[in-house]
Order: C-alpha cells, then sequence, then structure tokens
C-alpha cells in the first residue's frame, strides 16, 4: 500500500511511515498549545506535492486565522489566490461575513439539519472550478467548533454521515481534525478517536513546552512513552 508524506518526516516515522490514502488524522491539543497549526503545515506540504487543499473554518474569522497561521509559516491567502486552496467559511456564513475572494465560499441559512446538503453544494463547485481530478486534503478547523455551533450528537451524526458518503464517492483524500480537548466532552473526544485512523495529541505544559505523543495508528509504530518535543522553526514545526 503507498503511503502518503506528512511533509514532516520525523512526524511520518512516528507514526509508521506515513499516510494511508483516505485515512483520518485527529490532532488533539490542549488549550496554550500551537499543535493544531500542524494540520496546516501538512496540508501546505501536500498542496507542494500537488495536492488541492479545502479548510472548512468554523471558529474564527478568516483575517484572524491568516494571523494565527503566521508562526507556522502558511499563507492561505496565498496558496487560495495560486488556485491549490479553497475555504468553506462556516463562521463567516453564520455571523454574515462575506469576503470578496474568489477562493472563500459560503452558504446562508446553515444549521445542523441543512448542513450536509449545503456543504455538499459547496464542495462540488469547488470541484468544479478549482480542484479537478488533484487529491483533496480537508481541514476541519475545528471539531470543537462544529460541537459548539451544532452541538456534539449533531457534529457526530454528520461526520457519520460524511464518512458513509466518502465510501462511494472516489475521490481520495487526507483528512485532517483539529480537536482542542479542553472545549468538549470526553464521550465526543473517543468517538472521534474511533473514527480516526490516527490520533496526535499535542500537550502544552508549564516549564515543559510542547511535547507531541502518537496515540493510535494503523500502521506498525513504537509509542513514545516521553513523546517528541515541539520546537517552532521559520517554517513550521520541528520535532525533536
Amino acid at each position: 500500500m503507498e503511503l502518503l508524506s506528512t511533509g514532516i518526516r520525523k512526524l511520518d516515522r512516528a507514526i509508521g511511515g506515513g499516510l494511508i490514502p483516505n485515512g483520518n488524522l485527529l490532532i488533539i491539543h490542549n488549550t496554550y498549545s500551537t499543535g493544531w497549526t500542524i494540520a496546516f503545515e501538512i496540508m501546505r506540504n501536500r498542496l507542494e506535492m500537488g495536492d488541492f487543499g479545502v479548510v472548512t473554518n468554523t471558529v474564527l474569522p478568516l483575517s484572524t486565522l491568516e494571523i494565527e497561521l503566521v508562526p507556522s509559516g502558511v499563507n492561505l491567502r496565498s496558496l487560495g489566490e495560486s488556485g491549490n486552496l479553497a475555504v468553506i467559511d462556516v463562521f463567516g456564513s453564520l455571523h454574515g461575513i462575506k469576503y470578496g475572494e474568489d477562493f472563500v465560499y459560503s452558504a446562508e441559512n446553515i444549521s445542523a439539519d441543512t448542513f450536509v446538503p449545503k456543504y455538499s453544494m459547496l464542495f462540488k463547485k469547488i470541484e468544479e472550478e478549482t480542484m479537478g481530478n488533484r487529491r483533496v486534503v480537508r481541514v476541519d478547523f475545528t471539531l470543537d467548533g462544529f460541537a459548539f455551533f451544532l452541538g456534539e450528537r449533531n457534529t457526530l451524526r454528520i461526520f457519520q454521515r460524511f464518512m458513509a458518503l466518502s465510501e462511494v464517492d472516489g475521490r481520495e483524500s487526507i483528512n485532517l481534525w483539529v480537536l482542542n480537548r479542553d472545549r468538549t466532552s470526553e464521550k465526543f473526544l473517543s468517538w472521534f478517536s474511533l473514527y480516526a485512523h490516527y490520533v496526535v495529541e499535542v500537550v502544552s505544559r508549564e516549564g515543559m513546552g510542547e511535547r507531541l505523543y502518537v496515540r493510535k495508528s494503523p500502521l506498525v509504530y513504537t509509542p513514545k512513552e516521553k513523546g517528541m518535543s515541539i520546537e517552532r522553526g521559520r517554517k513550521g514545526v520541528i520535532l525533536r
């Protein structure tokens, strides 16, 4: 089976060699951790290899998200304007924000009942306008944002529906899920840990910096009890 690189060599080794096609990678972090940016770094690296990115944003104005990503070296605007990325802006849709950029997509009257058809409509539009036949790298930012907007039970049902649809879709994908564990219940975390093929947790502790732990992988890997320390380089995360 072909494995797909995250573009972060030490992370590839830590999870057993890379990502399986159509794999779900869950990145868990706590309140003061910047580990969530790893999802965007993986996306950027995969775009450099020819994939197409779709970011579903539920939690921040896009201007704020762009600022938060500066230390990781990910430029959403540049990636979007180059035709390699699209943003499905749920946050903007909920708050009546309309952006003029062609790579930002929104819809009106989104709710738990209408989310799946409206998201599917926007995704189809992206496929036709810019994505083409490229492999898609999806970043769901964030699962806790979905839970806040839709409720945990509805979010679980919606993601179950999307997983069922992907079985017959035929398009190869990489799915990157971001979850702040301090904002949702343990039950919610437990369900998404089941749905994910890979689970990576990044923990920030005072005086100890940030450490990355591999909690789950479908590949043969050797768990590191003390995790891997994280530092920030000019182009993103450095694992030690």
